[in-house]
């Protein structure tokens, strides 16, 4: 009997202190968010991002309002898509009942346009990227035809055998100019005739 009241004891001593530590470290991650908030609306930024990764990382469950201010920090360092996914977290679990679901739609509607605005400059920059300046040929006269690689002759697999025809941009040289090569990789080089 005594063997079984020790067994209880110390279970119940376990559970009773796993309870009181659990309790101590959700005081803790309240105080942390809290003080991100703080830091938040103090503008200190990367302060309040610190507090915020810390409570998500040792938090076993989070509570909604930690995606909205995890969102509002995220625009505020331009971590726009980032501010985009927890915003739109924070409106999924709230709804329009949310206590901050107005200024929740708010930084997200600002958090898109910004976001907009940067995808359409790098795909300009690509764009340019792309029609800019001519390949530099490193000086050299001629460059190998990328439609042969450098064999004069195109082969193609015909129903009976293989179909051999002259390159139509080298004319079965192996080689284009520098000129002609620039000219096919903007897609402005003709095939020429014989």
């Amino acid at each position: 009997m005594d063997k079984y009241f020790l067994i209880l004891f110390f279970a119940t001593f376990g559970m009773s202190h796993s309870i009181k530590s659990q309790s101590i470290l959700d005081g803790e991650l309240s105080r942390r968010m809290d003080q991100g908030v703080l830091l938040m609306e103090a503008g200190q930024y990367e302060s309040a991002q610190q507090e915020f990764l810390f409570v998500m990382s040792k938090m076993e469950s989070l509570p909604s309002e930690m995606a909205y201010y995890f969102g509002r920090n995220s625009f505020h360092l331009t971590k726009y898509k980032q501010s985009i996914n927890w915003l739109n977290k924070y409106i999924q679990l709230k709804g329009t009942q949310g206590r901050y679901y107005d200024m929740a739609i708010k930084y997200l509607q600002l958090a898109e346009e910004e976001y907009i605005k940067i995808s359409k400059e790098q795909t300009a920059e690509i764009q340019k990227e792309l029609q800019g300046d001519d390949y530099n040929c490193g000086g050299l006269q001629k460059m190998i035809c990328p439609v042969c690689n450098g064999t004069g002759v195109i082969v193609k697999d015909g129903p009976f055998d293989r179909i051999y025809q002259t390159c139509p941009y080298s004319l079965g040289e192996s080689f284009l100019t520098c000129e002609e090569y620039n000219q096919f990789m903007r897609g402005e080089l003709e095939p020429k005739t014989q």
